[in-house]
């Protein structure tokens, strides 16, 4: 068997963010073979669409012709033979190529992903809503919305609150936070694990109150309360924060994760399977996090194919914890054949050959490429403020 031709498929996503629709694109690789099988990945990197498209045109002449079987070597060829290798650009380019290419061999051998790795060791995923408070700041429709959540399934719940704040000390923003957050836990009850996402906008100062704050919130995990790659702040922060730190998202190989778990910066890392060169990046993140005592919990905001991807890699892991879940309960829940259903918590580990799932190719159509335009985050005094 032979790769005969990379295609990509941009499907445009609108999704609500802060206050209005934030538009997103969802980048799908499609490599195809000599045999008929056609293999899915993902390699969506939110307003970067066309870079990662210049890059995949850079590597496809890497792949044509080669055996897609032979997915180690692959992989290897397009980290290693070009002069250039590192950056999220050019992570997420391989793993949509590399996706889709553990999905050809799943097809080929009539298995899942995660039976060619060895078998599950578990039966079914935990898993936890993102996006479904839409960018709201108000805490009752906030709280409604979480309740709305739960009512599809849902029994986890991570939260984020897009607001600029200043450095050192912001009162205002720390109640802010506060406020939404025991709107959530008062709504979803005392035992629902709760997570809050800082997306880095936090000096270590202002994520440490913000960390004692939350305190009595029973957090599963603060993630990326500091700027990524600032391993120093986050150490710092995690020395005194009552809650396990996570983050891993923008962290797209293990080289860059090791410093983090040497220094006992984090508990949870968050490797996304579109971002970090594939499956097997991934799994190798997990398994050193292991080795230090730490847990996985991948990210995986973006369409419902790589969140069923992630969940073949959960399947395999000793030291998973709990899975990335978008919900926004609209179209794109179809974009795959077999639509993702959350029950009293979980989803069912996949069962059919690849990654057991198709896309709609009619629905992808009817929703064509859009222009981004990322918001933007300014602080009060017009200075330009971390996303």
């Amino acid at each position: 068997m032979k790769i005969t031709d990379i295609r990509t498929l941009v499907v445009g996503a609108p999704t609500p963010g802060t206050g209005k629709l934030s538009n997103r694109n969802y980048l799908f690789v499609l490599v195809d073979t000599d045999e008929g099988i056609t293999g899915l990945g993902e390699a969506t990197l939110e307003g970067h669409d066309s870079s990662v498209r210049g890059v995949l045109e850079d590597l496809r002449a890497l792949v044509i012709g080669q055996d897609p079987l032979r997915i180690n070597d692959l992989t290897l060829r397009l980290r290693r033979q070009k002069f250039w290798t590192g950056g999220v650009v050019k992570g997420s380019a391989i793993a949509g190529i590399e996706l889709a290419l553990w999905d050809i061999a799943g097809k080929h051998a009539g298995m899942p992903v995660h039976a060619l790795l060895g078998g599950a060791v578990r039966d079914r995923v935990r898993v936890y809503a993102n996006g479904w408070s839409g960018g709201s700041t108000d805490p009752s429709e906030v709280a409604d919305r979480a309740l709305a959540a739960q009512d599809h399934g849902y029994r986890a719940f991570k939260f984020s609150v897009a607001v600029t704040g200043w450095p050192l000390r912001d009162l205002e923003l720390v109640r802010q936070v506060v406020t939404i957050g025991e709107a959530i836990r008062d709504a979803v009850g005392p035992e629902a694990p709760l997570m809050f996402d800082g997306h880095g906008r936090y000096d270590p100062d202002l994520a440490i109150q913000l960390a004692e704050a939350m305190s009595d919130l029973g957090l599963l995990f603060f993630e990326e309360p500091v700027q990524p790659h600032r391993v120093n702040d986050m150490r710092r922060v995690a020395r005194v924060a009552s809650m396990p730190l996570a983050a891993g998202e923008r962290l797209s190989s293990k080289e860059e994760v090791l410093p983090y778990l040497q220094q006992d910066a984090l508990a949870v890392v968050q490797p996304d399977l579109a971002h970090c060169h594939g499956l097997s990046e991934a799994r190798d993140i997990a398994a050193l996090a292991d080795s230090f005592g730490a847990w996985a919990a991948p990210h995986a905001p973006m369409s419902p194919l790589v969140t069923v991807a992630s969940l073949h890699l959960d399947a395999l892991l000793p030291n998973f914890l709990i899975q990335e879940r978008l919900f926004l309960n609209d179209w794109r829940d179809e974009i795959i054949t077999e639509p993702l259903k959350v029950e009293d918590g979980f989803l069912p580990v996949p069962t059919g050959p690849g990654w057991g799932v198709e896309l709609d190719l009619e629905l992808c159509a009817a929703h064509p490429e859009m222009t981004i335009e990322m918001p933007q985050l300014f602080r009060a005094d017009g200075s330009v403020a971390d996303w």
